[in-house]
């Protein structure tokens, strides 16, 4: 396996973690902070999150090139694991449940306060997957 790719595994990792807490911990609270209308906030946080799956899916897919052509056996596909459940994770929270949050939101639905939650744990969810992959570098 190429060294060059190796060496990418842990700096394509560390920024698609550190997305995933600069935003979910920095600038979807702060965007609720400071902008007073409460949809013009969700609007941005909603951007901002939707960057945020993109770049998950692009780190993703060169991460799965990379975990794919590393791991020999069951036992070397931990990462390949880990890395395909939190693009999965993204895949689901993106395009499954943030249009029902949305779309709940905006028409002042009851169950608005579910689908933030099930979004929120789909978030969380993808971002303990990075997070044991970063792990996991780190360890070797």
């Amino acid at each position: 396996m190429n060294d060059g790719l190796m060496r990418l595994r842990f700096p394509l990792a560390a920024l698609w973690l550190g997305g995933l807490v600069a935003i979910g911990a920095i600038g979807a609270p702060t965007a609720f902070a400071v902008v007073s209308e409460k949809m013009l906030a969700a609007a941005v946080a909603s951007r901002m999150f939707h960057l945020m799956a993109l770049l998950g899916v692009l780190c993703a897919g060169a991460l799965l090139v990379i975990e794919r052509q590393r791991a020999t056996s069951i036992a070397r596909s931990g990462g390949l694991l880990l890395v395909a459940a939190a693009l999965a994770l993204d895949i689901v929270g993106e395009f499954g449940i943030v249009p029902r949050l949305l779309a709940a939101a905006a028409s002042a639905a009851a169950d608005a306060g579910r689908w933030h939650i099930a979004a929120s744990a789909v978030y969380l969810a993808q971002t303990a997957c990075v997070l044991a992959y970063v792990w996991k570098l780190s360890a070797r």
